[in-house]
């Protein structure tokens, strides 16, 4: 039995997944035992399931691996949920995935209101994904009005990167996994990355003395 499979929404959330789960030593980034992760094989998405497909199917897309892994967490966006609040989507997807057999063994990260807002952090290794060097991004961003200056992340997020890829002729993707691969877990303290980070850790709770 591999230990925990994960279904992410897009081809975009798999590959920030993939980077961050690629890391040389995330179990000390998440602060949990180290286990096996494959993430070519371990974290998917299927494209004939994406946006709302995920909310409605996630137990179907997930039914071939109750025999073979552990544990499941399901990773998408509020926004695929028809527009329900985040806790109706997610109580939703658990309620399926337990009637399909996974019980206890599951978790679905509902993120409100997009993947955009692990992203942001006054962080330099932002700066360097996004190509950005004069000075703080922080700073321009706060003179331009899209991230106030008592906010922690900007206020649109999606729309304030997507707009900093096109300005640098960057692909979306790339920008994201770079940021995926370096950035600070401490620095992210939205409620869905808590729930996928504390997941982790409840399952696979680090050694004692490690």
């Amino acid at each position: 039995m591999r230990e925990l499979v994960i279904l992410g929404a897009d081809s975009t959330m798999v590959a920030v997944l993939r980077s961050f789960f690629g890391r040389e030593r995330w179990d000390l980034t998440l602060q949990c035992q180290r286990f096996d992760v494959w993430p070519q094989e371990d974290i998917f998405h299927d494209p004939m399931h994406t946006d709302g497909g995920v909310h409605k199917s996630a137990h179907e897309l997930l039914r071939p691996y109750l025999n073979t892994h552990r544990r499941a967490l399901v990773v998408l966006d509020q926004q695929y949920g028809g527009e329900l609040p985040a806790h109706e989507v997610h109580d939703e997807i658990v309620a399926r995935l337990s009637q399909t057999g996974w019980g206890d063994r599951c978790e679905v990260v509902v993120i409100d209101p997009e993947l955009e807002i692990w992203l942001w952090q006054d962080n330099p290794n932002v700066e360097r994904a996004l190509n950005f060097s004069g000075g703080s991004l922080r700073r321009h961003l706060e003179g331009t009005g899209a991230w106030p200056a008592d906010a922690p992340k900007p206020t649109e997020p999606k729309e304030t990167i997507q707009a900093l890829v096109r300005q640098r002729s960057l692909k979306t993707k790339v920008v994201y996994t770079r940021i995926a691969d370096s950035i600070s877990v401490h620095g992210c303290t939205d409620p869905s990355f808590e729930l996928l980070a504390g997941s982790i850790r409840r399952w696979f709770p680090q050694e004692a003395g490690a």
